[in-house]
């Protein structure tokens, strides 16, 4: 395969992303955790709640760009950040973005602590954001998968995401346990 035809391929998912993703209000009641939108069928809520999920993992991961120790974190985090900002790249192409919701109070609070935080206690928060973060994501897509009212984008998209999910998932847990 050359390279221009896998560049398509990733093109191509970054579009069905943004399209499935796109159009999404923020119609889920502040406060609710990412279980309960997940545990609704309304597929709007759920698009905002993936939205909204994705806009923390990226903002921890530009904080671990920078600010984390260990090299796994560092090697780990402009991943993370590039895979959020291909979405959000996928969702200005639709000429659907619509700006994420505000974080709720607990992220909110997440975010200034890994602020504050340095070396080995920022490496700590870090991960523990990023599980918390990517844990609530997979509740996310695996009831938009299961949803079967939903749009078949946005099912597409979540199979996909999914399997990402999973894989960092598994690599977050292994430094976790090594910490």
């Amino acid at each position: 395969m050359n390279t221009s035809n896998l560049l398509d391929r990733r093109m191509l998912g970054l579009a069905l992303a943004g399209a499935g993703l796109a159009g999404c209000a923020a119609s889920a009641q502040p406060g609710m955790s990412a279980r309960e939108i997940a545990s609704s069928t309304d597929p709007v809520s759920m698009r905002t709640t993936a939205v909204q999920g994705g806009a923390f993992l990226m903002q921890t991961a530009q904080l671990g760009v920078t600010k984390a120790q260990r090299p796994e974190l560092r090697r780990f985090a402009p991943f993370e950040v590039s895979e959020q900002q291909g979405i959000m790249q996928a969702l200005a192409v639709t000429a659907s973005a619509v700006p994420p919701p505000p974080p709720p109070a607990e992220k909110a609070a997440m975010l200034q602590q890994l602020q504050s935080a340095n070396g080995a206690e920022f490496d700590r928060l870090f991960l523990m954001a990023q599980l918390q973060g990517h844990q609530e994501a997979l509740t996310v897509y695996n009831a938009i998968i299961q949803t079967s009212g939903g749009p078949a984008t946005d099912r597409a998209i979540a199979i996909l995401a999914a399997d990402r999910i999973r894989e960092h998932l598994a690599f977050l847990q292994a430094l976790s346990s090594r910490a």
